[in-house]
């Protein structure tokens, strides 16, 4: 009877210390919010607007000190995995413009170093998922350039040559993975493929580049890192190709191209890619697409194409996949709009559109998970 008694207190004893631990752990999870800050590289004003974004609603708030200079022409911004440092490349003065990002307030702050040389005519930044590599386009030659960001600092350092690309590389995209990157020519109506070395960061191309329609413009990969999709600016449709696992190389999905609004200037995924958008900069709305999770197909979804203010440059998904953000360059403004996870279909967040600088070109989110004890770092 005793060994009885025994095992009931011990099978009592670890039951309450699983629901103490349960129970810390869901007080663990409630004391954590998720930060986010919207960035705008605004080429018309040679400034960087930044907003918190209020995950509950989509609403934007400038930040205290808003907007942060940055260098002539600014046209691209992209941020750390960490969310820690943001980088825009100023294209009227050959330079790349770096800030740390304060995780409580937003602000941002000129990182030592900066601005740095970037080579003539930068117009594209992208960063690898570990955040040790950064690569710059630069269309008027060309090439693609290696930068090692340190990790504490946020310095770059230009790592080995320059690879070459199609004629006037726009944008790249890197997959989810960090294997391979995949390169928009604008001019030779292509997109290029490279494989990452992952220790160095030197680009390696990968076959042959492949067609798209005229003048690619804007490129992206789905989440899984089976599928890449590309803006055609000149041909007011969509190319999309799957990514061949073992070599990086791709191949024209069935359907391809398919048709936007007139002149999609850029392109992007939710991150459950289960929807596509792009921003129509000749019809002053966004289109948005079902994607087909087998085959990579897209099929536009009712109530598509959804109207934005003038010339829309930029569009992004944020993290939380409830919100969608478009850069309304004719406008000075910022658009917001939630999702619906079940449609795709977009509605205008209220108090939209924000107010931004001039020319609003590219858009950036950076998002990191604060603690209210303080610092996360």
């Amino acid at each position: 009877m005793n060994n009885i008694i025994g095992i009931v207190y011990k099978i009592l004893a670890v039951a309450l210390i699983c629901f103490i631990a349960g129970a810390c752990a869901t007080n663990k999870e409630k004391s954590q919010e998720f930060s986010e800050v919207l960035l705008s590289a605004n080429q018309g004003s040679d400034d960087v607007s930044a907003y918190r974004v209020d995950i509950k609603n989509g609403q934007l708030t400038a930040v205290d000190g808003s907007p942060f200079h940055a260098g002539d022409y600014p046209i691209a911004v992209s941020v750390t995995p960490d969310g820690r440092f943001a980088y825009v490349t100023n294209q009227g003065s050959d330079s790349i413009t770096g800030y740390l990002i304060d995780d409580i307030t937003g602000r941002l702050t000129e990182i030592s170093g900066s601005p740095f040389s970037a080579g003539h005519h930068p117009v594209w930044v992208s960063i690898e998922p570990a955040g040790q590599f950064m690569y710059v386009a630069n269309d008027e030659s060309d090439s693609l350039t290696t930068y090692a960001i340190d990790p504490e600092s946020g310095k770059l350092q230009r790592r080995g040559d320059s690879a070459s690309s199609g004629h006037y590389p726009l944008e790249m995209a890197i997959d989810p993975r960090g294997r391979y990157t995949y390169v928009a020519n604008f001019n030779s109506a292509t997109v290029s493929a490279f494989k990452i070395n992952r220790a160095t960061g030197k680009l390696a191309a990968i076959g042959h580049a492949v067609n798209t329609e005229d003048h690619p413009i804007a490129i992206t990969i789905d989440p899984s890192a089976r599928f890449v999709y590309v803006a055609n600016y000149g041909s007011v449709t969509v190319s999309a190709f799957a990514i061949q696992p073992e070599s990086g190389e791709l191949v024209e999905i069935k359907g391809s191209p398919f048709t936007a609004g007139a002149k999609p200037y850029d392109v992007t995924l939710d991150p459950s890619g289960q929807f596509l958008y792009t921003v129509n900069w000749a019809s002053h709305d966004i289109s948005a697409f079902q994607v087909d999770n087998e085959s990579g197909a897209l099929r536009e979804i009712e109530g598509s194409p959804f109207r934005t203010d003038w010339y829309p440059y930029s569009v992004k998904v944020d993290p939380s996949d409830h919100f969608l953000y478009v850069a309304n360059n004719g406008a000075n403004e910022v658009s917001a709009y939630s999702i619906d996870i079940n449609t795709g279909v977009l509605k205008a967040v209220s108090g939209s559109p924000y107010r931004s600088g001039k020319g609003p070109y590219t858009l950036a989110i950076s998002r990191h998970l604060a603690l209210h004890q303080g610092h996360t770092r």
